[in-house]
């Protein structure tokens, strides 16, 4: 993924932000064909500190013939986003941009055993339910046995590991007009616009300059 210093988020913010999405596209290449699958994703750690990704695809994806293979996949994990007009940095003098998050994931697939499947699928079915139900004690095990034993039959489990993670949050940073574009995006009544607001004013990534450029007319030569 292109990415500039200042819009690369620090390792931390990186993870957090990957886990409280725990969706994103699984992209991998083999034998000259590229499969990409939307799934749920759990980005966890070892006892020593190592990320990896545990997760699982539908048996009949074709996709899940590649986990043997130890072929190198990438995950994306996309936030908000949205089109920004000129006229949002109250001016008419700028180039129109898109605003966006992304974190992207790589690493080498290794293919998941039935008992290492069936405990990944465990992990991240408990964390997801206390997440969304506080409180919840929901487990698979509720379960009748004969009918969650079946739906993991047609699921392939993987995880990727070695992993290398990259962000772009491109939130207009150092540049001018953030004050405008911040109020421009709260009033357009969109979850996502105003989440993008929050962080156009203090953006998250590594090198965020709390002072922006004053506005220019000149073109928007940072647009990816």
């Amino acid at each position: 993924m292109y990415t500039k210093e200042q819009f690369s988020l620090p390792l931390p913010a990186m993870r957090d932000f990957v886990r409280a999405k725990s969706f994103g596209v699984l992209a991998t290449h083999h034998a000259g064909e590229v499969f990409t699958s939307p799934l749920p994703i759990d980005l966890r750690e070892t006892a020593d500190g190592e990320l990896f990704v545990a997760g699982h695809v539908a048996r009949a994806n074709g996709m899940s013939a590649v986990f043997e293979t130890g072929a190198p996949a990438t995950i994306t994990v996309l936030g908000p986003d949205t089109y920004v007009p000129a006229e949002w940095f109250g001016t008419r003098s700028r180039i129109p941009t898109w605003l966006y998050c992304a974190v992207e994931i790589s690493g080498r697939l290794e293919l998941s055993d039935d008992t290492r499947k069936r405990a990944d699928v465990e992990v991240l079915i408990d964390r997801l339910q206390r997440d969304a139900v506080p409180g919840s004690t929901w487990t698979l095990d509720e379960i009748p046995a004969h009918l969650s034993e079946e739906y993991l039959k047609h699921i392939v489990g993987y995880r990727l590991l070695d992993l290398r993670l990259t962000s772009c949050f491109r939130l207009n940073q150092g540049k001018g007009g953030i004050e405008s574009l911040a109020d421009a995006l709260r009033s357009a009544g969109d979850s996502a616009r105003r989440e993008l607001a929050d962080l156009t004013l203090a953006p998250p990534t590594a090198d965020a300059d709390p002072t922006p450029a004053p506005p220019t007319a000149g073109p928007d030569r940072s647009a990816s």
